[in-house]
């Protein structure tokens, strides 16, 4: 009596644990509504975030949709597909020892002048090759990020705004350094991504994927910025009306007149009006709270160790049936 309840008890176990194998099994993990690999996703601001292949320009091959720009040397760009986290490869420029200062940029239309936008650069790396075929950290080699909320696109404006420069780093996936919020001031709003080689003996190398950007509605709309005050073009001073020359005639000395002391007006002073600073600040990415991470990897495990476990246990039934008859 005893061994046949041992017995129904297994076989239901056994059941439990096949039911358990084939959910975990079959159920993908949750979709995040802006993953890691943003550079593809629909939600995605950036036009080929995943830096495919592009087009010619006077400084190489840059990828498609994006544009190149130099402020310092003569770096060589290229696509490539060596250094890369998605299919479509990575942009890649370079120089041989000669420093430089240099990146590409897009310019992102539809925006909500108000509304809080994020973008980052999702995979990244600045390496020195001093000429024994390994990418060193160096500390000439650097990154940074920058926005220009009026849509720009000249890279030396003072109306960029430039996040905090990434020395000397090997961090490549995801830096918080590398990743801003900025409220739109316009419908457009361009964002750039900057390598800067100080120089040293060596190939500088810079590597550029997997760009995204995305709006932040839950962010309360920033205030407008005033307009620039004009101002007002000074009124000309009337003259006398011109008088015909008078002779001079000689008479006896007299009393020398009081000079009149004529007071001209002085201009109003123009208004000052003081605009609100605006900043783009980075963006710390947040610390996962689980322990567990419910990936593809964890919960094929969680399904092989149920699979394996219910396997267990209808051998172990099996032998105790068996033994009943």
């Amino acid at each position: 009596m005893i061994l046949k309840t041992i017995v129904k008890l297994i076989f239901a176990i056994l059941g439990v644990s096949l039911f358990a194998a084939l959910c975990l099994w079959r159920s993908p993990p949750a979709a995040r509504a802006f993953p890691d690999n943003c550079g593809l996703h629909p939600s995605n601001l950036f036009r080929n975030g995943s830096m495919a292949p592009g087009h010619t320009t006077p400084y190489g091959i840059v990828s498609s949709e994006w544009e190149p720009f130099v402020l310092i040397g003569a770096p060589r760009f290229e696509w490539v597909d060596n250094e890369k986290w998605d299919a479509n490869g990575a942009q890649y420029f370079w120089s041989d020892s000669v420093a430089f200062d240099a990146g590409i940029y897009q310019t992102v239309g539809g925006l909500q002048p108000g509304v809080y936008y994020r973008f980052r650069i999702g995979y990244s790396h600045a390496r020195l090759d001093p000429g024994n075929a390994k990418n060193e950290v160096h500390p000439s080699m650097g990154r940074q990020v920058g926005v220009d909320p009026l849509g720009g696109t000249d890279a030396r404006s003072p109306n960029v705004l430039w996040g905090p420069e990434l020395f000397n780093s090997g961090a490549g996936m995801n830096p918080a350094e590398l990743t801003m919020t900025f409220a739109a001031r316009a419908d457009k709003a361009t964002m750039y991504f900057r390598g800067i080689f100080r120089g040293a003996s060596g190939r500088a190398k810079v590597w550029f994927d997997v760009a995204c950007m995305e709006p932040l509605p839950a962010m309360p709309t920033a205030t407008p910025v005033p307009p620039t005050a004009k101002p007002i073009p000074p009124t000309a001073t009337p003259r006398p009306p011109t008088r015909p020359p008078v002779t001079k005639i000689a008479r006896a000395p007299s009393a020398t007149p009081t000079p009149t002391v004529t007071t001209t007006p002085k201009p109003s002073p123009t208004p000052t009006v003081t605009m609100t600073p605006r900043y783009a600040r980075p963006e710390v990415t947040p610390v996962p709270t689980s322990p567990i991470g419910l990936n593809a990897d964890t919960l094929t495990g969680l399904g092989t160790l149920s699979v394996t476990g219910a396997f267990v246990f209808w051998s172990i039934g099996l032998v105790l049936w068996r033994g009943l008859r």
